[in-house]
């Protein structure tokens, strides 16, 4: 009896372990959403006027190659995403790997990558030092824009809760971001009623399913320049209206 109790009390905890873990690696990171005003440390390079340069500088070169060999997140999440034969349109296999990496679900890497990206902008010396992810900031933001779309839609994303953003502001996010078109989706991560849910409207996006092998779902990559207006805020619900793209550091590294 006593034995025929603890083999169910591990099979148990060892379950628990595993929904734990996949619950940490699989729930998407909740979107950080900063008045336009405080955001001027993020990398939110479009690379308008020197993409063949940044093209070069950090595809062709070795700069892809070093960054790397430097971060074992990313190179985990990058070697799982290069076999993919899918290419995008105008793209090379390098953008869809970058857009494979985004869903690798790695919490701990998404949370280093978003943080650089997020902080590192502001000055070019520490962007050219100090930031990691040059090149798949480079290929994710020149995927958005070879996949640019025709139109503007609706999707759903999961805000942080810890910033609450001004009726009639203009806001971004400080990182790229998934969001889902379909609000069921959302729903399928957890009790959305214990959440604050963003209702936006981009014109700025990538759906990854049509571009990343093994992707069934529609989830869909934000960019850090696309900018919004606040319309609408309540206690769980901020409704977003895309008013433009605002890349104040593009190409700045060229310009030196």
């Amino acid at each position: 009896m006593i034995c025929t109790f603890i083999n169910f009390w591990i099979t148990m905890t060892l379950t628990e372990i595993l929904l734990h873990n996949m619950y940490f690696l699989h729930f998407p990171e909740p979107a950080v959403l900063l008045d336009v005003q405080n955001t001027t440390n993020v990398v939110d390079d479009l690379y308008y006027g020197c993409r063949e340069e940044a093209m070069k500088k950090f595809i062709e070169s070795d700069v892809l190659k070093q960054e790397l060999n430097n971060s074992e997140g990313f190179q985990k999440a990058w070697n799982k995403s290069i076999e993919c034969s899918k290419q995008i349109p105008r793209g090379r296999k390098e953008h869809t790997a970058a857009l494979s990496v985004y869903l690798n679900r790695n919490k701990l890497f998404m949370q280093t990558l978003n943080k650089a990206i997020e902080t590192m902008g502001g000055n070019v010396s520490i962007y050219e030092n100090h930031f990691p992810f040059k090149s798949l900031h480079f290929l994710l933001m020149d995927s958005m824009r070879l996949l640019k779309p025709q139109e503007c839609k609706n999707f759903y994303v999961f805000q942080d809760g810890q910033t609450q953003p001004q009726k009639g502001s203009t806001v971004r996010f400080t990182s790229f971001t998934l969001a889902y078109s379909d609000y069921e989706e959302l729903k399928s991560f957890e009790d959305v009623t214990e959440k604050t849910i963003l209702y936006l409207t981009s014109c700025f996006f990538v759906n990854l399913k049509d571009y990343v092998c093994g992707q069934d779902k529609d989830e869909i990559l934000l960019s850090p320049a696309e900018v919004f207006t606040v319309e609408q805020v309540e206690r769980k619900k901020i409704v977003l209206k895309q008013s433009g793209l605002k890349s104040s550091h593009n190409c700045y590294i060229f310009s030196r």
